[in-house]
């Protein structure tokens, strides 16, 4: 559109143009709206059961983690307790061997015995089950011996019961850190789930309120523009007539005041005093 076209516009259809173009808007925006709040509405359950099913898992793995750093804490205790009640025996000379070899010389030999007899004496399948009763009794009987031998000894329950409660810990803490493994991956595909459907859903959210705003600002304009074509023109032609009149344009009043608008100051007129010459003449 040239110059001479532009202003050629009349108010009137200046203000129509702008209500057309309202009113258009008006006309298109709500079914965009309605199909971005359905978007909206989809993608929030999406986001919120991604990000409740990262955050479970999340919870689990924080639970294991203070159930696995439980056991290893408590079990570093029970190691260094039971490292402690060794150096004191062996400082003392307290510890024997609850199995000495004479022991198992005599278990060896008593095994022996049966063995031979069952070899040499015939029999039917009850005396061989006899037999085989009898030398389970016998390594029954030593493996009791022994226990309780090294139960009699001061301070050596205590040891051998820390060093079993340490590893049963251990095997806790193994099995906590096992599991925490097992829940990485899984944690790591919802969390991704989770940041899609998020950033999804403000995708949607941010369409939904500027098209919001945008009905709402045309739907304004819709009601201002009505009110200026039903009351008429004089408002939009309010400026064009003070220039008419010899007033300065909007453009020139809204304009700040720079330094060359500043007034000049003329040179100062030098003056001479005249000296008056003898006889009260003056030059």
């Amino acid at each position: 559109m040239t110059p001479e076209e532009l202003l050629g516009v009349t108010p009137a259809l200046l203000a129509k143009s702008i209500l057309h173009r309202r009113e258009r808007l008006a006309e298109v925006i709500p079914e965009q709206l309605d199909a971005r709040q359905e978007e909206l509405l989809a993608a929030e359950p999406l986001a919120r059961a991604a990000k409740e099913k990262r955050d479970g898992i999340n919870t689990k793995v924080a639970s294991l983690k203070r159930e696995r750093a439980d056991a290893q804490t408590k079990a570093r205790a029970l190691f260094k307790r039971a490292g402690a009640l060794r150096d004191q025996l062996q400082a003392s000379g307290g510890i024997k061997d609850p199995d000495p070899k004479w022991a198992k010389e005599k278990l060896d030999s008593k095994l022996q015995s049966l063995e031979l007899e069952l070899e040499t004496n015939a029999g039917n399948h009850k005396t061989e089950q006899k037999y085989i009763q009898e030398m389970k009794a016998l390594i029954r009987q030593h493996d009791e011996w022994v226990a309780q031998r090294a139960s009699s000894q001061e301070g050596l329950t205590e040891m051998d019961a820390s060093f079993k409660e340490a590893k049963a810990l251990l095997d806790t803490a193994q099995k906590a850190h096992d599991a925490i493994l097992e829940l990485a991956s899984e944690n790591e595909y919802f969390h991704t789930t989770y940041v899609e459907h998020e950033a999804h859903r403000r995708r949607a959210d941010g369409r939904t309120k500027r098209l919001a705003e945008a009905l709402d600002s045309s739907q304004r304009g819709i009601e201002h523009w009505q009110k200026i074509i039903d009351g008429g023109y004089d408002r939009l032609l309010s400026n064009a007539t003070k220039v008419k009149e010899g007033g300065v344009s909007s453009s020139v009043r809204n304009r700040k005041p720079t330094k060359k608008d500043a007034p000049k100051r003329g040179k100062a007129r030098r003056t001479s005093t005249a000296q008056p010459k003898a006889g009260g003449e003056e030059e």
